[in-house]
């Protein structure tokens, strides 16, 4: 795992593991099956980090922007209120894409 994970590193190693896995299933090598299926598990644990961790992110804006919506609503600041649905929308799109 590299020192900050991501989608792509994780991916990488899930799918080098899957790989690794089968060779070692064909071959009948068990070390190597299961090396693989270790290293599958890791990329995929990678993988599920990231999308936690960008859920956060993306639920933290959506609350922010709801915060700065309502507020600017209730003081009459259309600049403020526009500003905080962008950001509510933005997070709940980081949100979707990170399920």
């Amino acid at each position: 795992m590299s020192s900050s994970p991501s989608r792509t590193h994780g991916n990488m190693e899930s799918a080098k593991g899957a790989v690794k896995e089968n060779v070692g299933k064909v071959l009948g090598n068990q070390s190597m099956r299961v090396e693989g299926a270790s290293q599958r598990a890791a990329g995929n644990a990678e993988v599920e980090a990231v999308k936690t961790a960008n859920y956060a992110d993306g639920q933290m804006d959506s609350m922010g922007g709801s915060i700065k919506k309502n507020v600017g609503s209730a003081i009459g600041n259309e600049r403020m209120q526009a500003s905080g649905a962008q950001t509510e929308a933005a997070g709940e799109m980081k949100k979707a894409a990170n399920q």
